[in-house]
């Protein structure tokens, strides 16, 4: 199974850049344009940097934005402000947060695993890719020869955390408070007995990938480049492993939070007959927009339920009927844990059947976008830019867990595990391996 190795971490010097809560950031793909530039203007050093590279590059001599970064990496090299651990390590890592008005822990580890295709059902993925971001991660393994976001799985054992909990009793070696609140602190684990006995637990388990589809996606496309590159077979090199951080899907603080569907330029949409054929699979209920998200939320035990926003106060609770069974109507391959998921019932049976937005709409993104600013989106459909909110609640880990385990995925956007990892405690770059 898993196949894991502790490694020589890049990190951040923190006597030449100071308070490491201004140098990191959370993963790429959840940065806007507008937090790319509040990080790069948060210090000179900022990792988004790295992970985010702008096109145009200050000096302008760059040949673009991926050798931009290759240039920067190695430029903060030279300099000292990144340095290289002395010994290979396995790095736990603790995040501590609120969310719903609670505070957690999340506990997990960060190593190297072995690449390994999807079929060998080893790595196991649950949610869809899409060829523009893989093509742009891959880029940037290509001119750095780095993993600076770490991939997120999860794996059954909890063996692993009570190894990590007293580990991360005593001060770390490193911490950070990212933007929203979240402290992140690693400690370093370089004791062959306490890697071996990781090592040998991770063994016994699959992964499942939470978070990072496109960057284990585009190392395997690195890998099999190096390898045709090589001629030949080399299991210890560098390039057959991805930077990953593993958490046990028995961990009290793997929250997912929902991540909710906005609808925009359909042609001759028309609210009222809309209405009427949603009508024809859900039952539907008037409900304030002031308690919709809550009611949504607390109907969750419930299968299927929706909030719909129209605008102009105009929002009701869907709730999917009884008799209608979900793995008998959905026309598409995959397995009932796939089918019976919301977000499977709200794409094939409502944005499919309903309003004409299949796969290629998906792909192009031209009729959905994702939010979870709730305020902000309802706002967005009362100013005539978007027709509708659609109110989704999270999946179950555990069905994220059947879903993967079955061989299929989610569409795009299934899940957002809370919260994410923070990029720039711990890097992995290949060179000098």
């Amino acid at each position: 199974m898993a196949s894991i190795r502790p490694f020589r971490g890049v990190r951040y010097n923190q006597a030449e850049v100071g308070d490491l809560s201004a140098v990191v950031a959370p993963p790429y793909d959840v940065i806007s344009p507008e937090d790319q530039e509040w990080y790069y203007n948060r210090h000179p050093n900022n990792v988004v940097r790295l992970i985010l590279p702008r096109e145009n590059a200050e000096s302008g001599s760059f040949r673009g934005k991926y050798e931009g970064a290759a240039v920067c990496l190695n430029d903060w090299l030279k300099a000292g402000t990144l340095t290289r651990d002395d010994e290979p390590c396995l790095y736990a890592c603790k995040q501590e947060y609120e969310v719903r008005g609670r505070r957690k822990s999340r506990l997990g580890v960060t190593c190297l695993v072995r690449l390994e295709d999807f079929e060998r059902r080893t790595v196991l993925p649950h949610e869809n890719i899409l060829a523009r971001p893989l093509e742009d991660r891959l880029n940037l393994i290509r001119a750095t020869q780095s993993n600076f976001d770490s991939v997120f799985g999860l794996h059954a054992d909890r063996r692993v955390a009570e190894i990590l909990r007293p580990l991360l009793s005593g001060p770390p070696d490193a911490f950070a408070v990212d933007k929203a609140g979240v402290r992140c602190e690693i400690k370093r684990i370089s004791d062959p007995a306490t890697i071996e006995a990781i090592a040998r637990i991770l063994a016994e388990e699959a992964i499942v990938i939470a978070d990072g589809h496109h960057r284990y996606s585009a190392a395997l496309a690195y890998r099999d480049e190096m390898r045709a590159r090589a001629g030949t077979a080399d299991p210890d090199a560098p390039y057959e492993f991805v930077m990953m951080t593993l958490v046990s899907l028995e961990d009290e603080g793997l929250v997912v939070l929902p991540t909710h569907r906005l609808v925009r330029n359909l042609p001759n949409f028309n609210a009222a007959s809309f209405l009427l054929q949603v009508k024809e699979l859900f039952d539907v209920k008037e409900t304030p927009p002031e308690r919709l998200e809550g009611t949504v939320e607390s109907l969750a035990p419930e299968s299927h339920v929706f909030g719909l926003y129209l605008g102009g106060r105009r929002s009701y609770t869907l709730k999917l009927r009884p008799t209608v069974k979900p793995e008998l109507l959905i026309d598409s391959p995959g397995s009932d844990a796939l089918k019976r998921l919301d977000v499977s019932v709200l794409h094939s049976l409502v944005l499919e059947r309903l309003l004409n937005i299949g796969a290629r709409n998906l792909s192009a993104q031209s009729n959905l976008s994702y939010t979870r600013d709730t305020a902000e989106a309802m706002g967005s459909v009362d100013r005539g830019e978007c027709q509708m909110l659609i109110f989704m609640n999270p999946p179950r880990v555990e069905e994220v867990k059947a879903v993967a385990a079955a061989g299929d995925r989610m569409p795009q956007k299934s899940t957002f595990f809370y919260p994410k990892l923070l990029t720039g405690m711990v890097m992995r770059v290949m060179s000098e391996e």
